[in-house]
């Protein structure tokens, strides 16, 4: 009994001489883990409580990526301390190991040697302690992995838990993780810091008087080599993409034309394209931009790349958010950041809302006004127009998805039935293509 207080104790000196890595306890399960330990010495009926609590919660979260064999939760205080934002591993993600800040590394290599104490910790051993209490069964609850965590194929973005699983392999067969420091700096420069890491893209959110990045698990699954019929557009804006995560020049980029032939498809498939090599997206609204000062803040000292991405971005005449895009992309004071650039998806060239009238300089500042609505555009360097397909471009993109479906079948009758689609539903562009498609998949394997 004594000695499972010791080992209480000095877990929770641990915790508490801990510089850099303290964040790693406002997870929930570690919030739990931590309050248990305290609760050994004061009250053991909440302790038992506690603990089993905490098993309960490291069930429900499931088998997260990691080496076969390593328990519920070791894995879990792996996943904790490898995607937590740290100080260090804000500076690894910028940063070559030789040009980090002494300070910085000496406190990470004392913390890691607590972080190690603190993972070696016998959580399932503390089961025999409250068997012995009243009530408390006689079955073991298993903290194992059921042979299940080795897996990554249902992870995204699975080049993260790839990284993840090989330096949990590494570190939970080191005898001292100080000594790999330099394997965790390779880590968070390969793969970036806390939710960059983790997300790949992410969504500005605002509510209850709050707000900030979110990052989405499940990105639209669509890839470039899904699109058909805007192939030259794709060109453009991958080596316009290419060149920005290479960090040469590049512009900010307009899409804008006929719905439904592609433009926010596009955009979004570049995440699967460039993730691995630094590329995130963050999803903006167009009520968003009287945020967009606070957006790019959260982003701009970072080493990763971000593509501000407004979908069907678009302004009445009434309306004033643009002049906080404008600023942004060229107009204000402060230099635009080098790691921000904006692409945007519109169905109109010019963005704002005009009229026959706003070319008429009848009025004191009419032509004034007509030209700031024309200076939004012009601020894109590159922009790229998706049209709506004739004919024969709406047959080969059906053609060409066919084929992507393994869908078998007399072209002619193929051709006819896209036709009939389109003229029902929303007339020829490679989204109705691709809902015909769906509908046909749907009815051949039905």
């Amino acid at each position: 009994m004594q000695s499972i207080h010791r080992e209480a104790e000095k877990i929770l000196a641990a915790i508490d001489g801990l510089v850099l890595y303290r964040e790693i306890f406002k997870d929930p399960v570690l919030v739990g883990f931590k309050k248990m330990l305290i609760n050994l010495d004061r009250d053991s009926l909440s302790a038992r409580s506690l603990y089993f609590e905490l098993l309960g919660n490291l069930i429900g979260i499931g088998h997260e990526p990691g080496p076969a064999g390593l328990d519920l939760f070791k894995n879990r205080f792996l996943s904790s301390l490898l995607g937590t934002e740290t100080a260090f591993s804000f500076s690894c993600e910028k940063s070559p190991f030789s040009e980090l800040d002494h300070v910085k590394v000496s406190a990470a290599r004392r913390d890691m040697v607590l972080l190690r104490e603190i993972y070696d910790f016998d959580l399932a051993g503390l089961q025999k302690h409250f068997a012995e209490s009243p009530g408390a069964g006689t079955d073991t609850i298993s903290l194992s992995n059921s042979g299940q965590q080795g897996s990554t194929k249902a992870k995204y973005p699975q080049f993260y838990h790839e990284q993840v699983q090989n330096l949990k392999s590494l570190l939970s067969s080191a005898g001292s993780w100080a000594e790999h420091l330099e394997d965790i700096h390779r880590f968070y420069h390969t793969v970036g810091s806390g939710i960059f890491g983790r997300f790949w893209a992410f969504r500005w959110n605002q509510s209850n008087g709050e707000s900030g990045l979110t990052g989405v698990s499940k990105p639209d699954p669509i890839r470039l080599d899904d699109l058909v019929g805007c192939e030259d557009q794709i060109e453009e804006i991958v080596r316009n993409t290419r060149q920005f995560v290479q960090g040469s020049g590049a512009n900010n980029v307009l899409l804008y034309g006929d719905r439904g032939t592609g433009k926010s498809s596009t955009v979004k498939s570049l995440i699967h394209l460039f993730g691995r090599d630094g590329l995130r997206i963050v999803e903006v609204t167009k009520h968003d931009l009287l945020s967009l000062r606070q957006v790019v803040e959260s982003v701009e000292q970072r080493a990763l790349k971000f593509i501000i991405f407004i979908d069907d971005l678009s302004f009445e005449e009434d309306e004033t958010e643009y002049k906080e895009l404008k600023a942004l992309l060229e107009g204000s004071i402060a230099k635009p950041p080098e790691n921000v650039l904006v692409y945007a998806t519109s169905n109109r060239r010019n963005l704002v809302r005009e009229y026959f009238n706003d070319r008429h300089a009848d009025e004191v500042g009419k032509q004034d006004t007509y030209q700031e609505k024309l200076s939004l555009a012009d601020r894109f360097g590159i922009k790229l127009i998706y049209s709506t397909p004739d004919k024969q471009g709406y047959l080969q993109t059906v053609d060409a998805l066919a084929r992507q479906n393994d869908i078998i079948m007399d072209r002619t009758e193929l051709h006819d039935l896209a036709l009939r689609w389109a003229l029902w539903h929303n007339g020829r562009s490679g989204r109705t293509a691709r809902q015909f498609i769906n509908d046909l998949k749907g009815r051949l394997e039905g």
